[in-house]
Order: C-alpha cells, then structure tokens, then sequence
C-alpha cells in the first residue's frame, strides 16, 4: 500500500473483533449512507477507483 501525504488527511481507528483482537484501519473516506460506501468499496476492489481517488474525496470535505 502506498502512503501519500501531500495535502490529504490521514485518519486511523483501532477496530476491536468479536474475538478479542484488535486492528488498526486507515480510514480513506467517510459516508453517510451504508449503500454508497459499499458502491465505492466494490468500485475499489473491482479497481474502477483508487485508494487515492477515495483519499482527495476525503480531503475535500471538513475535518469535523
């Protein structure tokens, strides 16, 4: 995975599991709506966008 960190946010959470375990995720947009952020995760796994196309959405709106 490539960082990029010209003018883009970064945004981490820690995920906790079911199981105990916990995660650190790399937040590269956020939504509103359930249905547009799993429109946007099968357009980046289907490689229709990109990490970073997602990162300069992200970038662009408010931080709070």
């Amino acid at each position: 995975m490539k960082i990029i960190n010209k003018g883009l946010k970064k945004c981490y959470l820690v995920h906790s599991t079911d199981t105990g375990k916990y995660m650190i995720c790399w937040v590269l947009n956020e939504y509103t709506d359930s249905d547009e952020a799993s429109d946007d995760l099968v357009k980046l796994l289907t490689h229709q966008i990109s990490e970073k196309d997602l990162l300069k959405e992200f970038t662009r709106k408010p931080f709070f």
